[in-house]
């Protein structure tokens, strides 16, 4: 099976037809089940979820997610409607702040009104996703939702590891664990003064990821300083960076050369999402190309 390209649904079917093979007598649920296509009604497929849960062939946390997931996904159909204006003023903060693709702000440098909208996404989000719960008839889901969201998380995950393992393909395309590399960077990095958000750019050779981390310039604005540019100075928790990589294999510090040297920058190397990767902060970079 070619698990890269498989969609979610695609993988979950998978996993319950290696159970079906394995059971002496076919489950009531098989015959609404072999009918599920990709192009079923959400509706549709959670009735055939909620029979499988109901049989009891599944451990507890995998109906669990089973279901859940399933509503998920019901409820980021409607996501749209509901937090479109959340995403609109988040997206004009950005654009003002020129925040590119992929670029997180270092801890305590977002600005105030950016947090703010943020904050009452997620609230948005939660409150849909718990009315979704309750719509489809799921109370006991949405009580451990509002009331021990940890636990519930909790759930989940397990469930989802039943069907995908530790971590899921999507986990492992660049374009996920580079975020994550750049949100680990940005929780251990604390600045001086105003800084914008964090830029990378990133190469690959034989399976080795080099990625470099870097705060982007700010323009000053209003009063004597309005015009300057700058790059502030910043402090960054290298235990905290270290633990988010699974392996850490060297850590290293690079003075500034001269006279072509890009500049002074610390590394850490080792294990991070889909192989080994190099993660190296910089003050700045002269050259930006392949700039994420």
């Amino acid at each position: 099976m070619d698990t890269e390209h498989d969609s979610p649904h695609d993988r979950v079917r998978a996993r319950l037809r290696a159970i079906i093979e394995g059971l002496g007598t076919p489950p009531p649920w098989l015959d609404a089940w072999k009918l599920l296509t990709p192009d079923s009604r959400p509706e549709d497929r959670l009735a055939v979820y909620r029979a499988i849960r109901g049989s009891g062939i599944l451990p507890d946390p995998a109906s669990f997610w089973l279901v859940s997931h399933l509503i998920d996904e019901i409820a980021a159909a409607d996501a749209d409607e509901a937090l479109g204006e959340y995403e609109s003023r988040m997206q004009a903060i950005e654009d003002a702040h020129r925040f590119g693709d992929g670029q997180v702000w270092a801890r305590h440098s977002a600005p105030a009104d950016y947090l703010k909208v943020r904050q009452e996404y997620f609230r948005a989000w939660d409150a849909l996703f718990a009315r979704k719960l309750q719509e489809f008839r799921e109370p006991q889901m949405a009580r451990l939702f509002r009331e021990d969201p940890r636990r519930f998380d909790q759930l989940s995950e397990e469930g989802r590891r039943f069907f995908f393992g530790p971590e899921s393909a999507a986990e492992n395309e660049p374009q996920v664990w580079l975020q994550r590399l750049m949100e680990a960077v940005a929780d251990g990095m604390v600045a001086d003064g105003p800084t914008g958000p964090l830029g990378c750019r990133y190469s690959e050779e034989d399976g080795h990821w080099t990625v470099d981390v870097f705060p982007t310039p700010v323009e000053l604005l209003g009063g004597a300083v309005d015009g300057q540019v700058l790059i502030p100075a910043f402090t960054l928790d290298l235990a905290e960076l270290q633990g988010a990589f699974e392996e850490v294999e060297d850590l290293t510090w690079r003075s500034l050369g001269s006279p072509d040297d890009e500049g002074p920058r610390i590394g850490v190397g080792g294990v991070f999402g889909a192989g080994r990767s190099s993660c190296r902060c910089w003050p700045a970079l002269r050259r930006t190309s392949n700039r994420g």
